[in-house]
């Protein structure tokens, strides 16, 4: 790897550190910010602002990718607008595109693959025939991530403010949020106030459901609103078509001694509240006491007391898998195979969940650490995830690395800036 363009990183300086890594393996660096909350941490190397539109966005790229002579190419998530034409392009020129991710196995992993992920992954669709071969033995994680929702919050808001304050340089963007700026800043404020108002009622009704429905329940993990797995990989518009979908189905074809738990996605928490959509549909199907939602509940203990998981493609399907509780998907998602997840329609899943293979589902976690997965997180230990980074790639990258890149040493630890330049 001579030169690498990073594109559009997770939330927060993670892209400003592996910047700084890579350049310290003698890597050429190159960062494009496409609004102000891309530049609030500036990244080692060329950094430059992309302010064209959406339409001219493959153009540019070719012409800056021919320029700098890239051979690599980082995104997190292939799914926004200009991931979307990045991923392609590359797929069609011989250009390393390495995609970052949240962990298909949470919370103490990150997600890196080559080409794509989920329904993109060179592994989507053929897990079936993979997993025979792969060995279940258990890999345990060095670290353990702990919760950061909090610097996650500060992050987010910096970010949203600095995208709004410097929008008129921007003013083409397009965003893969469709919301004003100033909404998302107030969303991270509102998700933070909510998660600490709802943790008493939803412990409350945690314990009710374990009380009364234990193995009656069938738990429904909600994605985030603008989730790109609903839009891209499934038949729904949105997650309200989802919702709708599920409580149809349940209010018809399931027995009338269970009942359905909607949880709300933790990341959603500012941006969306579904309990009237919800109290509406179970009104209308007539199954009022039988329908339940709420936010603040841990999966490990509902798990306890599920009949059954239903899920679009969301990894919170993974983890019900590793709690051996029968699930289904709706959409496209990597782990839905057969001896793992339920093959048979909704309507029957509610009469005859199909149980989970306990060595299939070893074998599956086993394969996704080996080709997927890494042992860090973005917002914490950002050496350590570096560095497994660099080893992956350089284990998995094609066409291969060769030969490590002689390491540069650069004065001093500041971030060096070479030009920064605007490209109408």
């Amino acid at each position: 790897m001579k030169s690498a363009l990073l594109l559009q990183g997770p939330l927060g300086p993670f892209f400003q550190h592996f910047s700084r890594f890579l350049s310290e393996q003698g890597v050429s660096v190159h960062k494009i910010h496409f609004n102000g909350g891309d530049s609030c941490w500036p990244c080692r190397g060329e950094n430059i602002h992309y302010t064209g539109s959406l339409p001219e966005w493959r153009n540019f790229l070719h012409s800056y990718i021919s320029k700098n002579e890239i051979d690599t190419v980082f995104c997190y998530s292939d799914c926004r607008e200009y991931h979307a034409i990045a991923r392609i392009y590359c797929q069609s020129h011989n250009i390393r595109f390495f995609v970052f991710e949240e962990g298909y196995l949470r919370p103490h992993y990150i997600t890196l693959e080559q080409h794509g992920v989920n329904a993109h992954s060179p592994w989507y669709g053929k897990l079936a025939q993979a997993l025979p071969k792969q060995s279940p033995e258990r890999v345990h994680h060095e670290f353990d991530i702990k919760a950061n929702f909090k610097r996650r919050i500060y992050f987010a808001i910096r970010y949203y403010c600095s995208m709004y304050c410097y929008r008129w340089r921007f003013r083409h963007y397009a965003h893969h949020r469709h919301r004003p700026y100033w909404q998302e800043g107030i969303a991270w404020l509102k998700g933070w106030y909510t998660k600490y108002t709802h943790t008493a009622h939803d412990r409350g009704l945690l314990q009710t459901l374990a009380d009364n429905y234990s193995k009656h329940i069938f738990l429904v993990p909600l994605q985030v609103a603008d989730d790109f797995q609903i839009r891209e990989h499934s038949s729904f518009n949105n997650v309200a078509e989802s919702i709708q979908h599920i409580i149809e189905s349940f209010a018809e074809h399931a027995s009338s001694e269970d009942v359905l738990l909607l949880k709300h996605h933790p990341m959603d928490r500012g941006y969306t509240n579904y309990r009237k959509l919800i109290h509406s549909l179970a009104i209308q199907h007539g199954i009022t006491g039988r329908v339940f939602y709420g936010y603040e509940l841990p999966l490990p203990e509902i798990y306890r007391h599920c009949k059954g998981v239903v899920t679009v493609n969301s990894t919170v399907g993974m983890s019900a898998l590793l709690h051996h509780v029968p699930t289904i998907t709706l959409g496209k998602a990597l782990y839905d195979v057969p001896g793992l997840t339920s093959q048979c329609t909704l309507d029957e899943f509610w009469q005859a969940p199909q149980p989970v293979s306990d060595d299939l589902f070893k074998r599956l976690r086993a394969f996704l650490l080996k080709h997927t997965q890494l042992n860090g997180s973005f917002y914490c230990r950002p050496h350590s995830t570096c560095r497994q980074i660099w080893q992956r790639i350089q284990q998995q990258a094609q066409p291969p690395i060769r030969q490590r890149p002689k390491i540069i040493q650069e004065p001093g630890p500041n971030i060096v800036t070479k030009t920064k330049q605007e490209v109408a």
